[in-house]
């Protein structure tokens, strides 16, 4: 042979080599785009030789929303760990046939200790779990979970008690899951564009997520306050605003200890953590425990004098407060005086103040706007028990009395998220998400602060299907009943008027921003089953009894809905969805009917019924204000 045709054909080899080579093969799948989310991570394993798609009809799938089942997970995983499949002469499990590829890679994995051990099972075809993936991956990727067992599990639904708790932090302190909604879900299977995009953020950086700041550790000998929790559910955050991710709850009468007032929030202590709860609903303690008592006498700081946690100079200095300056007294301790500071409670050395007389009232902080708006023949019916009736608008104002739920009061006026209201002889503030207002003559939405989200937007299309897409299905109905609304004299806000995407965090802050009294977010659903159909109606339970009104007005928009456009009960559910649980007003999300089902998609895309869908909505938001 001579050397050009030996040259030729070491080239031709070459070429058919490289063709075949995953790391250059880029598959095309039919359910797949380009634009979805896990595209780049569903080619990145591919190019590792760790996943491939079906062939059916002279076409290739990939089947991104199928559950992964532990005997793919063992492969892929085995795979893109740069791990050899292992052939043995026995099976390890009464399930898994030996000598077959998928022994070989099951084999690997337990070699490897990728699963908890059944008893004499693989199950190979059951689907993995979300809690079963975490330990996956921490163990095939090298995640020493050692360094995360001290840190905060972020997620409600997972417990310490959760044997896969520490996998499960580690996977979210590497930036490999961020869970779904704010919760993971640990019982729920892995789809397999899910799992891909897992595999591939563990596998590589560039597909990592946005490190979680870890929590800090409580330095306590900073600790300057301690407060009593005022209302249940209460959110501790990991940081200072409402977009924070919660860590925890507590409860009326939980104490935490304080390190700082941060505006209108206090820096806190919470399972050995910094986290941040609201001011307004807390009370601070004296340092032993017990509630502040009544002033006993005034004095003037006679020079510049600093606020002790303790009654000792050698405590923690809070502040400094300005020679002149006006204190209440509450209590005396052994040359100390016991006084507040914006709110604050500390000690003063007694020496250096003149006694003045009477008690002093500090000047309460004001957070409502400049502009009241007058409202008359309006009630408000407590929906929290033991709302506090404040003698201004401010949340560290004082405590004129505690509002049964249930109790009817008289409205004065509103001031941002303030109330001037009337309860038997007494007359003070309430903070107005805690009523419920009602007009006793004409419109019963007349006045009323509601917002609209009709979700999705923009870049996020939401459910597809047929070319019709939610987001634009769900604007359409959402300007109806803005109109409808608008016609009986409420006040109606949307938190997208065209084709935009706010995030889930601008969503709320807008309903905050805009004084909401109501939140009702509009969507459309889909299942891979297209014999799924229905309405149905979303709540969260977060604060307590509030919960209940949220699901007052959940049943009243769902049973008009499924009575006016005959679409099929699924009823009214709570879930955990980031825009109801991040709200302290009645907030629901709506599931119109399933995209994915001819039936349903056939009603959401006529005028016909958009129509009827935004009448029942107005319908259902009339009747949770009449009743």
């Amino acid at each position: 042979m001579n050397q050009k045709l030996i040259t030729l054909v070491v080239a031709i080899f070459l070429v058919c080599t490289l063709a075949v080579t995953p790391t250059s093969a880029k598959v095309v799948f039919a359910d797949v785009a380009t634009t979805d989310a896990t595209s780049e991570e569903i080619q990145y394993l591919i190019s590792l030789g760790a996943i491939k798609g079906y062939q059916e009809n002279g076409k290739t799938y990939y089947k991104p929303n199928m559950s992964v089942t532990r005997a793919q997970a063992a492969k892929m995983a085995v795979i893109a760990a740069g791990k050899s499949p292992l052939k043995v002469s026995k099976s390890s499990y009464s399930d898994v046939l030996v000598g077959t590829e998928q022994s070989t890679y099951i084999e690997r994995a337990k070699q490897l200790g990728l699963f908890s051990a059944k008893s004499g099972k693989f199950s190979p075809n059951a689907p993995l779990s979300r809690e079963e993936m975490s330990h996956v991956l921490a163990v095939a990727f090298n995640l020493n979970v050692n360094d995360y067992k001290d840190l905060a599990i972020v997620f409600p639904d997972v417990t310490t008690s959760n044997t896969y708790a520490s996998y499960i932090k580690a996977i979210y302190y590497n930036g490999i899951t961020k869970g779904n909604d704010g919760k993971y879900m640990p019982k729920s299977s892995v789809t397999r564009a899910q799992f891909a995009s897992f595999i591939a953020r563990a596998k590589s950086d560039e597909y990592r997520l946005a490190l979680p700041d870890q929590l800090d550790a409580v330095d306590v000998t900073q600790v300057i306050g301690l407060v009593s929790v005022t209302t249940d559910g209460l959110n501790v955050r990991t940081g200072p605003n409402t977009s924070s991710k919660v860590i925890g709850r507590v409860n009326t009468g939980g104490k935490l200890s304080v390190y700082a007032v941060e505006g209108n929030w206090l820096k806190v202590s919470y399972q050995g953590y910094y986290g941040y709860i609201s001011k307004s609903y807390a009370k601070f303690l004296e340092q032993d425990g017990n509630a502040i008592g009544p002033s006993i006498k005034a004095v003037t700081a006679s020079a510049t004098l600093n606020l002790y946690y303790k009654p000792t100079s050698s405590s923690k200095k809070i502040t400094q407060i300005s020679a002149g300056a006006a204190l209440s007294v509450y209590k005396e301790i052994g040359g100390y005086y016991l006084t507040t500071v914006d709110g604050v409670p500390g000690y003063i050395v007694k020496e250096s103040t003149t006694v003045v007389g009477g008690s002093v009232v500090e000047p309460p902080k004001t957070d409502v706007d400049d502009h009241p708006i007058a409202t008359t023949n309006t009630i408000g019916k407590v929906t929290v028990t033991g709302l506090n009736m404040r003698q201004t608008a401010s949340g560290s104002s004082k405590t004129i009395k505690k509002l049964s739920k249930g109790s009817v009061i008289a409205v004065h006026s509103i001031n941002g998220y303030w109330a001037k209201v009337t309860a038997g002889k007494d007359t003070g503030y309430v903070h107005k998400s805690y009523i419920k207002l009602m007009n006793e003559k004409g419109s019963a939405v007349k006045d009323r602060i509601i917002i609209l989200d009709p979700g999705h937007g923009g870049k996020d299309p939401g459910a597809v299907n047929s070319g019709h897409t939610e987001k634009a299905i769900v604007l359409k109905v959402s300007n109806l009943v803005k109109q409808k609304l608008e016609a009986d004299g409420a006040k109606v806000h949307m938190t997208r008027t065209g084709d935009t995407y706010p995030s889930l965090q601008e969503r709320v802050k807008y309903t905050q921003d805009k004084f909401g009294e109501i939140y009702v977010s509009l969507h459309v659903n889909a299942a891979t089953s297209s014999s799924a159909k229905g309405t149905e109606t979303y709540y969260s339970i977060t604060t307590g009894d509030q919960y209940e009104e949220d699901k007052k007005l959940a049943t009243y928009i769902n049973t008009e809905i499924v009575n006016n456009a005959n679409m099929k009960n699924r009823g009214v559910k709570e879930a955990q969805y980031y825009v109801t649980r991040n709200m302290i007003i009645p907030s629901v999300l709506v599931e119109l009917g399933f995209i994915s089902n001819a039936e349903d998609r056939k009603k959401l895309v006529d005028d016909k019924y958009v129509e009827i869908y935004a009448q029942s909505i107005y319908n259902g938001i009339v009747d949770y204000y009449k009743k």
